[in-house]
C-alpha cells in the first residue's frame, strides 16, 4: 500500500512539475504562437523575485504574488519595446527572444551573483510508512489544477477571453470588429510572463536559486506545449503532462531518474509522430468520426 501511493504521489509531482513548467508557454505559444525562448528567465525573475521578497521578510504566499505581478509588468515592457516587432515573424521571434535569454542569465549573474540562498519548503512532510510526502508538493498538485482551470475560464467564458482567441484567428477580421488587437497581444504576453514567474516563484523552494536555474524549465515546458497540440492548448497541456507522467513515473520508479527522463522524451517523440496534431487534437478526431457515421 505505501508503495502504490508512493507511486501515485511521483506521478502527480510529475505531472505538476511539467505543468508548472509550461504554465506560462501554453499562452505565449499556445495563444500567440511565439516561440519564446525566454520563457525559463522569466521564470527565473519569478524565482529570484520571491526569495529576495522572502529575505526581506514578506510572507512566501505573498512573494509568490509579486513575484507574478513584477514578471507580467516586465512582460509588459518586452512586448512593447521587442516582441511586438516579430508577430507574424516565428523565427525573428524565436532569435530575439533567445537573445533576451542570454541577457536575463548573464544580467542576473551580474547582479546577484552565481546564486541565491534557497528557500525553505513551507509545510513540512506526511509519513506514511517508510515513506514521506511533502505537503508542499501536495499542495502544488491541487493549484495546478485550480490554476488550469482559472486559465480556461478566463479564455471561454470572459471577454477578455474571446477577444484574445478571435485576435489570435484572425486579426484583420478582429481588427474590423473593433477589437484592439495590440492590446490584446499585450495582455496576452503579459499573462505568459505572470504565469511563468509565478510558476518560477511557487518552485523556487524546491530547486538551487541561480542565474541560469530557467534552462532545466524549458525543455519539459516545450514538450508538454507541444506533445499538448495546438487544437485546446489547455486541455492539451493538462492531457500531455498526464501522459508523460504515466510513463516517466514508473520507469524513473523502478530504473531511476535518466531513465524516467529518457523515457519521457521517446513518449514524446512517439506521440508527435503518430500524432502531428497533439494529444489534443484526439477528441477531435473522435467527433469527425461521429459526425461522419451519424451523416
Amino acid at each position: 500500500m505505501p508503495e502504490a501511493v508512493s507511486l501515485l504521489y511521483q506521478f502527480g509531482t510529475n505531472a505538476a512539475f511539467l505543468l508548472l513548467s509550461a504554465l506560462g508557454l501554453i499562452v505565449i505559444l499556445g495563444m500567440m504562437n511565439i516561440i519564446n525562448l525566454a520563457h525559463g528567465e522569466f521564470m527565473m525573475l519569478g524565482a529570484y523575485a520571491a526569495t529576495a521578497s522572502v529575505q526581506r521578510g514578506v510572507p512566501f504566499p505573498l512573494a509568490v504574488l509579486i513575484a507574478a505581478v513584477a514578471v507580467g509588468l516586465f512582460g509588459v515592457v518586452i512586448e512593447r519595446l521587442i516582441v511586438r516587432r516579430f508577430y507574424g515573424r516565428e523565427l525573428g521571434a524565436l532569435v530575439v527572444t533567445w537573445g533576451i535569454s542570454l541577457i536575463l542569465g548573464q544580467g542576473a549573474l551580474l547582479l546577484f551573483g552565481p546564486f541565491m540562498p534557497p528557500i525553505a519548503i513551507p509545510g513540512g512532510a506526511v509519513a506514511l510508512g517508510d515513506y514521506s510526502f511533502s505537503v508542499y508538493w501536495l499542495f502544488l498538485i491541487v493549484l495546478c489544477g485550480v490554476l488550469l482551470a482559472a486559465l480556461a475560464f478566463v479564455y471561454r467564458a470572459t471577454r477578455f477571453g474571446l477577444q484574445a482567441r478571435a485576435a489570435m484567428q484572425n486579426a484583420r477580421m478582429a481588427r474590423a470588429l473593433g477589437i484592439r488587437v495590440d492590446r490584446i497581444y499585450m495582455a496576452t504576453f503579459a499573462l505568459g510572463a505572470a504565469l511563468a514567474g509565478l510558476s518560477g516563484a511557487l518552485l523556487a523552494p524546491t530547486t538551487s536559486i541561480a542565474p541560469f536555474m530557467g534552462q532545466q524549465f524549458v525543455a519539459p515546458a516545450f514538450i508538454t506545449v507541444v506533445v499538448g497540440g495546438g487544437a485546446s492548448v489547455i486541455g492539451g497541456a493538462l492531457g500531455s503532462s498526464g501522459l508523460l507522467s504515466l510513463v516517466q513515473t514508473p520507469v524513473a520508479f523502478l530504473f531511476g531518474t535518466f531513465s524516467g527522463t529518457l523515457a519521457l522524451l521517446l513518449t514524446a517523440l512517439v506521440v508527435i509522430r503518430l500524432l502531428p496534431g497533439g494529444v489534443s487534437s484526439i477528441g477531435r478526431y473522435f467527433t469527425r468520426r461521429s459526425l461522419a457515421a451519424a451523416r
